[in-house]
Order: structure tokens, then sequence, then C-alpha cells
């Protein structure tokens, strides 16, 4: 098979190009051509991996028995001269898009395969269109739950995904994607990712530091608050001030370390931090090898459904990790033991704790180095990386062959429904196909509960009708309707995702969304839907009024606000005709700090957006009504 993949790939550091490097190499070694575009050499400086001469038989893997390889097509680089345009800009979906097409036919690829959707997954839709080749689409964490909440890409990834043959997505996606509209028999649950054991082992020899013999800390990848990385220089600040002895070896680049000189100086251990380059994946095992512990602290993190791989690479390696609460919830395995393979740190904002931690590891590292012994023989999850590309070109295979993953099921529309609810639904009612399986779901939680109101009055039935209209509103907001929905906002953000203060507001225009609503229910439905699904019984709650408002936003993701009567109505008065100044004023009961700290929320949570109109000029942008 020859695939020609569009998407991320070292130099660029992160989840997404390493899973996609030992992905292709992998189909490599099965004996498939890998054709890879990509802009990856034009990643900035502070994500970007440094190559050394001997890196290159790993870049561009061949594999002469069974004849697989991987050849690399870089974009030409961007020059200002001669690709000038105004507004200036670099042009790289155009440039993927041509070089995409250039490789498919020039060497008759098969199959076009993207990783994230911006600007790949864009480039090789046009790729694959202008080629007449089918297109399988995988995306990330970041791309779907950042960059598809703006309305202004959300239309164009969603154009995409409805047209490519097969969107991989993970099994609890999968209901998002068919509300976007993606039809269920083009959706494939992806291969669960597995380090390859043949590079990540406790035998690699480690990277010769100059701070061999002392208890090293490491960290690698992306630093930042959410990273965990702030809370981690102040424990060490606290430690090195009781006179630990230790060292730092920092696998992050010099773009990344600079971001982080006032807050080591602050913390008083200038000279114990050494940076490093970013190492190219198959010599990060090298640098595990050469800590005494590797630090991953990621918590607070944005992207709800972000998986990073760093933990699963260290405790492959044999090399005792340091993680998060939140990310070892993530990890979703019972067999991580705190003390016994791995040491947990519930909430590194809580730096006593993490310190402590850090203690632990400094002042005993034969007991740090046994923790990471016992978790070099666990497995990793319940997969192995061979059955991870197996799995790859499995769903290539299908794709390529018009072989859909598996037959729609007759009930389609009924498995949108929690089990619970669906059992306490009228057996005869039947699902009424409409233009799509939500929809038609929608119109069952209809009828249902028209039905139910035909009964006399009962606390059970009164229940399961505020239940059945929770979910349809539910329903609703998890559902595009197809290219018949008015625009997320009628106008544009200006604030670009900055924090809501009164000097970067006063004079902007706060919106509520042309997509959200707001129901009274007289019961905590949410709560009992919750249980039904988890098989709870219980038919009846005790009523307990509340009000929620849902949002549809453009990716979909799931958003129910439980909200007061305050609260409900600043949204009222959130309409575009006053400036925050003169909502603040609109509300003299309110404190102003409280005011604007509920539209901060409010703005986070895509509710609403600060817009600018100027008289005689209109909205900024032009309206989007």
């Amino acid at each position: 098979m020859r695939i020609c993949f569009v998407g991320k790939y070292p130099p660029i550091e992160g989840g997404v190009s390493t899973s996609t490097y030992w992905m292709v190499r992998g189909l490599a070694q099965l004996g498939h051509d890998v054709h890879v575009v990509t802009n990856a050499g034009e990643v900035e400086d502070a994500y970007r991996m440094t190559f050394e001469d001997d890196d290159a038989p790993w870049y561009q893997p061949a594999f002469p028995p069974p004849g697989g390889r991987v050849v690399v097509r870089s974009v030409q680089p961007f020059s200002r001269v001669s690709m000038r345009h105004i507004p200036s800009a670099n042009p790289y979906v155009s440039r993927l898009a041509a070089a995409a097409t250039d490789v498919v036919r020039a060497n008759d690829c098969d199959v076009v395969l993207a990783y994230y959707l911006e600007p790949y997954a864009v480039a090789a839709s046009m790729a694959a269109t202008w080629t007449g080749r089918p297109l399988i689409i995988r995306h990330a964490g970041s791309d779907l739950d950042r960059l598809f909440r703006i309305p202004d890409l959300a239309t164009t990834y969603r154009e995409v995904l409805t047209r490519a043959d097969a969107v991989v997505t993970r099994r609890p996606l999968l209901a998002r994607f068919r509300g976007l509209g993606v039809p269920v028999e083009r959706l494939y649950e992806a291969p669960a990712y597995a380090v390859p054991r043949e590079v990540f082992h406790p035998a690699v020899a480690p990277l010769d530091l100059p701070i061999a013999g002392t208890p090293t800390i490491g960290i690698y990848g992306k630093v930042g608050g959410p990273k965990g990385t702030l809370d981690l220089i102040d424990a060490l600040g606290r430690l090195a001030r009781e006179g630990l002895d230790f060292h730092v070896a920092a696998m992050i680049g010099s773009g990344q370390a600079r971001r982080l000189e006032s807050a080591v100086r602050d913390a008083g251990i200038t000279g114990r931090v050494h940076v490093l380059p970013l190492l190219p994946n198959w010599k990060v095992p090298r640098f595990i090898r050469a800590c005494t512990a590797v630090c991953f602290l990621e918590r607070d993190f944005p992207v709800v459904i972000h998986g990073p791989i760093v933990p699963r690479e260290v405790l492959a390696c044999g090399t005792c990790l340091v993680l998060s609460g939140e990310i070892a919830a993530k990890q979703r395995r019972t067999d991580l033991v705190h003390g016994e393979n791995v040491l947990l740190v519930d909430d590194p904002k809580n730096r006593e704790d993490l310190a402590a931690t850090l203690r632990r590891v400094i002042t005993r590292p034969a007991e740090a180095a046994a923790i990471g012994a016992r978790a070099a023989g666990l497995p990793d999850g319940d997969t192995d990386h061979s059955r991870y590309v197996r799995s790859w070109e499995k769903i290539l295979l299908e794709v390529l062959n018009g072989v859909p993953p598996a037959a729609r099921p007759a009930d389609a529309a009924m498995d949108l429904l929690p089990p619970g609810l669906v059992a306490r639904i009228d057996p005869d009612l039947r699902p009424s196909p409409r233009e799509s399986d939500i929809t038609t779901a929608i119109d069952l939680c209809e009828r249902a509960a028209e039905r139910l109101g035909e009964r006399p009055p009962d606390a059970r039935r009164d229940t399961l009708i505020e239940a059945l209209r929770y979910q349809r509103a539910r329903l609703r907001a998890r559902h595009h309707p197809a290219r018949r929905d008015g625009p997320p906002f009628p106008a544009v953000d200006a604030l670009g995702g900055l924090s809501v203060t009164a000097e970067a507001v006063g004079a902007l225009r706060p919106i509520r969304g042309n997509h959200l609503w707001i129901e009274t229910f007289e019961r905590p439905v949410a709560e009992l839907l919750t249980r039904w699904s988890a098989g709870v019984d219980g038919e009846t709650v005790a009523p307990e009024p509340s009000t929620v408002l849902f949002l549809r936003r453009p990716n979909l993701s799931p958003c129910e606000l439980a909200i007061n009567d305050e609260t409900r109505r600043l949204v009222d008065v959130c309409d575009g005709s006053r400036t925050t100044s003169e909502v603040l004023a609109a509300l003299p009961e309110a404190a102003p700090e409280a005011v604007l700290a509920a539209l901060g929320r409010l703005y986070t949570a895509s509710v609403i957006i600060f817009a600018d109109f100027r008289p005689g000029w209109g909205w900024t942008g032009g309206p989007r009504d």
C-alpha cells in the first residue's frame, strides 16, 4: 500500500508528532510505502527538535525486507520575498495541498491520511478531492476542543470532516461526530497507542550528563503553568533552601527555557538547572534513563480530552515517574500504585506535598530506582505497539477497499440515549426515522413525553417527563443541523482569549451566543439520568428547582451550566446593545468585580463573546447574522 500522510512529524516535538512518527515507521516496517508531507521544517525554535548526523536513518527509515520505507516531503520554505502577498501570511494550506497532490500523483498513492485538523486535514481534503483518493482524518485534543470552538474555523473543519471517507476518533467522542453530521458508517475507533518497547526499555544506555552522580529530576516536552512546571520549580526551590543536593535535567530547548528564567532565578536554583535541546523521539529513552526521576505534573489542563504520552514512555523505560493526580486519572488503569511503581502527587499546586514527594526521590534514590524498575514490568494498557500499527493498517485497508468499520445498527438512534432512560420509555414507541440519528432520538423524546402526559399525574410520571425534556435539550446541544443553522455568534470576538478585566472589555460589548437556551426544571433530573446510566435504581427524586443553560458549541463539546437568577439576568442583558461598562451600570445591585468574574466564566465557556462596535463603522469584522 502506498500512503500519503499529511501531518506533524519530527522535528516538531509533542504528542501528536510522536504518535504519528511511530505509526508511519511501523507501517513502513510492515512493508508499506509512506510518503510524509509536512511543514515540520518551519516549526518554531521553542518546539523544534535538534537533529544530528546519526539521526538520518531514523528520520526516513527504510526496511529492505519487506521493502517498506518512509519518505519525507517538506513544503517549499516560506519566503517573504517570493511568496509575498498583502496582507502578509504564510500559505501553509496551499503549499501542503499542492505538495500532497504532487506526491499522490507522482507515487500513485492509494490513500490520503491526515492527522490534526489545522492545517493538515484541510490541505489533505483538497489533495484527496483533486486526485480522487479516499481521505482518512484523525484529530487530536487541542484541535477538536480548542481550534474547533472558533466559529470562523469550525465551518471549515465540519465541511472537511463530513466529506472524509473515514474519521478516526475515540469511542467517547463518536456521538459528537455524529452530531456534526459524520455518518456512523464512516466513524472508526482510534487504535490505542502503545509505546514501542523495542526502543523504550530499561536497558537503554543513558545520556552522559555532566551532573551524573547527583540525584537528577528530569522534565521534557512543553512547559508552563498547566504543565505544572512552575509548581515544580517552586517546590525544588524549597528543597534547595533545605540544603538538599540535586540537579534538574530539562530537555525543553533554549527557547522554552527562557520562559522559565525568572521563576528559576526566584527559586534560587539557577546553577542546578541544566537545559538540553529537544531530542528526537528515538533518543528520548536515553534522556529518561539518565534521570533519577522524571516529573509529569500536568494539572488544570484546558483541553479536557488531552491524552499525553510522556508518562507511558517513562514507565516503559523503568525510571521513577512522578505523576499528577489529573494525569493518573486519565491513564484509566488500576495498576499504578503510589510508592509501588509510581509516585503520585494529587495536586501539584499543593507545593508542600510536591516538595515532600521530590524530597523522597532526592534523599532515597535507591528507592526511586526500585519504583521505576517495578514500573517497567507493567503492560502498556491493554495493547502493544505492533497491535497499534496493525490496527492502523486494518483501517487503511478497509477504507481503501470500501469496507465500513461495522454494520449500521438498526437502532442507531437509541444508542444516543442513556440506557436507563430507554428502559423507561414505552416499548410500543418505535423511533420514527428522521434526517439523522440525533433528530430521530430528539423526536422519540418528544413523543415519549407526550405519551406520558396523557396519563394521570404522579411523581414517577412527572420525573420521567422532566428527564425526557432534559435529554431532549442535551441532544439539541449536541447536534448541528445540516447547513440550516445560523452562525454561533452575531459578531466576531474582539478579546481573543485574553482575561476579562474592566480595562480589557470596558468598551467592548458582551453578546450571548445564538445557540443557547435556558430551561427550568422542578427536579434534579441530570443527577437521575447519571444514576440510571450507571444502572442505579430509583424512579423519582425530591423536587429541587434548577435552571440550566444549554449551549451548542461549534465543536459540539458538552456545555450545561446550572445558573442562578442573577446569572440568567446577566445573560439576558448581554444582547450587544450595551458595552461592558454599561452592563455593569445596568446591574447596580451587584458588585462590579462579581459581574466581571461571572462574565469571565461565561466567556471561557463560550456562552458570550466581547465584540467591538464603532458608530458609523458597525461591528468590527462585519456582522455574522
